[in-house]
């Protein structure tokens, strides 16, 4: 009876991957940067929460369980960012990732003034997030690279 329930177990794994290979998954869209707030601001350490925009082409949603992010600010290193909750990724939809950003506030200040009178200035986020479904997670790269203006008008 086991090995009979094993055996029903794996062919249904194998069906229901051999179905999603049909399907091309298809990579989340970058929409660009929602917001942005201040958590905390001091003088060794100061967080920022930054608000993704993304699009979902996919026909299923998946959960967002970690992220292990580097922010660059014109190629040099200025923070790290993490996630602050799990994120819900819906199917077929617009939605909003959180990721909170830790800087030293004088090595971003440094980083950001060499490049302040600039009209834009590039900011990467780059590492990697796992996505997943009831407890079967992958880690998928993160590459995003947006102009941004450091003196808004």
């Amino acid at each position: 009876m086991r090995t009979f329930s094993m055996i029903c177990l794996l062919s249904t794994a194998f069906i229901m991957l051999q179905s999603a290979g049909c399907n091309k998954i298809k990579e989340l869209d970058y929409i660009g940067i929602q917001s942005t707030e201040i958590e905390s601001i001091n003088l060794n350490n100061s967080a920022i929460k930054i608000n993704l925009e993304y699009y979902n082409p996919n026909n299923f949603g998946v959960d967002v369980k970690e992220t292990n992010l580097s922010i660059y600010l014109n190629g040099k290193f200025v923070a790290t960012a993490d996630q602050p909750v799990k994120t819900e990724i819906p199917k077929s939809s617009k939605f909003i990732f959180p990721v909170v950003a830790h800087f030293d506030p004088f090595k971003v200040l440094s980083t950001a003034f060499s490049s302040l009178f600039s009209k834009t200035s590039k900011l990467s986020i780059q590492g990697t997030a796992k996505l997943g479904k009831n407890g079967v997670y992958i880690k998928v790269p993160v590459s995003i690279t947006e102009n941004v203006s450091l003196l808004s008008p």
